[in-house]
């Protein structure tokens, strides 16, 4: 199926990034991590206008159910029906099917959505939907109401969203229950004499943050020993056949050395309500103390009370460390934060969705499972067959609409001398402000029909900036 293709792409997608970032990292040193929004977009190719000839045989094309367009092309669907439980839908990456009649979805990837190119003008009976998974630093304009509001169909990780993946790293329940790796203290103090490793590893090659988490890594460096094994503030080489950037990270030999560390740096690039990647469960999968800068709820999803540090738990970074050195020091205090992996996983909430997620990941991918890609496709599909039967039975149709809740991540900020995020994000600020009158220009255009393009919406934004900020331009 093209869908569990494209999902597949999608994934290595995610592997290519990375692989990008590692030799970028190794290159360059990391200075020159932080992509500039505005250099980004400048190098984006502008797609090709509507074929007015190819238009109009769509327009008249006859679709016997409702159309859902990606209007981000994600999945390359070129057209096909799908069914979806009970219900039909025709899925598409052709634009050509803008004016169809039986078009009722704009589908869009986050990472890909861009403020000078959407579906326009939006007729009355035409939703969006929005799909993004990733990382705040991928796109601020879903940080701001003006932008969250244009959706009526959302999937993020935030548990507010219509269909939520917050646990799309989690491959099951028995996955990270296992103890296929884990060690308990005393054998990971005898490794870690042999071998000459620190208490602590931090592995990451995406430099210069939002969340500045090398900041933090390099504050807390002044207390306790860390083993540094990417280019972000990097100290210690991986073993040279841990270093290819395609096997490294899922080595099953990666998952054995972070294993032999007591702690892991579990610090995510962005903060977010709800959003924890792998950075976060691998560590517990494999049976190492996370250090966590990430979620301001992350405890709501954690697999025991006692499973994770908080970063955000601590007066200061030095009391953390103390914390970390009574841990190290203390076999029997430190194995209470794997017994979880003997008794079970105790977090209700966690289990349970797990357990009523329909899609799946990885190697519980099934010929009969659906990824949330699918998942969320159909989830749009029946909405709009609900609202097309209610309709059609005299009943007002439901209405949706998303919230800033469903995305809507903080202004990313850095470290003070305490560990605490109080000070500005000089690196990161402009990018975020950025998007913030960019987003007030989109849906000002959007609201009163006017031009959207790269030009207009820009002009917009630098008048609605001077006029907060009573800059001349």
């Amino acid at each position: 199926m093209r869908i569990k293709s494209a999902f597949k792409i999608f994934m290595l997608c995610i592997v290519l990034v990375f692989i990008f970032l590692f030799i970028t990292m190794i290159i360059y040193g990391g200075e020159d991590d932080i992509a500039d929004n505005l250099e980004f977009q400048s190098h984006y190719k502008e797609p090709a206008g509507l074929d007015p000839n190819e238009e109009k045989k769509r327009s008249q094309e006859k679709i016997t159910e409702p159309i859902i367009i990606w209007w981000t092309p994600f999945t390359g669907e070129r057209g096909s029906y799908r069914k979806c439980g009970n219900v039909k839908c025709f899925f598409t990456v052709n634009r050509h099917y803008m004016n169809n009649p039986q078009t009722k979805v704009f589908m869009f990837y986050g990472t890909d959505f861009k403020y000078f190119d959407v579906p326009v003008p939006r007729k009355p009976h035409h939703e969006w939907a929005l799909l993004h998974e990733e990382s705040p630093k991928n796109n601020f304009l879903f940080s701001f109401e003006e932008v969250m509001t244009l959706f009526n169909h959302t999937s993020t990780f935030r548990r507010e969203s219509d269909y939520p993946i917050t646990t799309q790293y989690i491959d099951s329940a028995a996955w990270l229950f296992s103890s296929k790796y884990l060690l308990s203290a005393k054998e990971k103090t005898k490794q870690s004499k042999a071998e000459n490793l620190a208490p602590m590893i931090y592995a990451h090659s995406d430099c210069g943050t939002p969340s500045d988490r090398d900041g933090y890594i390099q504050k807390l460096m002044k207390y306790i020993k860390i083993d540094s094994y990417g280019s972000c503030v990097h100290n210690k080489l991986l073993p040279e056949h841990l270093r290819d950037p395609l096997k490294g990270m899922f080595h099953d030999e990666f998952f054995q050395l972070t294993a032999k560390y007591k702690f892991a740096a579990a610090m995510e690039n962005g903060i977010c309500n709800d959003y924890i990647t792998e950075k976060l469960w691998r560590p517990l999968f494999v049976g190492t103390i996370p250090i966590v800068i990430g979620s301001p709820r992350v405890k709501d999803l954690l697999p025991a009370n006692k499973s994770a540090i908080i970063v955000d738990d601590f007066d200061s970074i030095e009391d953390l460390a103390k914390y970390l050195k009574f841990l190290d020091e203390n076999d029997e205090e430190y194995d209470k934060y794997f017994e979880w992996k003997k008794s079970g996983i105790t977090n209700k909430l966690l289990l349970s969705l797990l357990k009523d997620r329909e899609w799946a990941i990885n190697d519980y991918m099934t010929n009969d499972a659906i990824n949330f890609i699918e998942g969320f496709e159909c989830f749009v599909c029946k909405r709009i067959h609900e609202n097309i039967q209610r309709e059609k039975e005299g009943k007002r149709k439901l209405k949706y609409q998303a919230t800033i809740d469903h995305y809507g991540c903080p202004a990313p900020s850095k470290f003070d001398d305490n560990g605490k995020h109080t000070l500005l994000n000089d690196d990161w600020s402009f990018e975020y402000n950025h998007s913030k009158y960019f987003a007030k220009a989109l849906r000002l255009h959007l609201d009163t029909n006017k031009t959207i393009d790269r030009s207009s919406i820009g002009s917009t934004a630098n008048r609605l900036r001077a006029a907060d900020t009573g800059e001349l331009r």
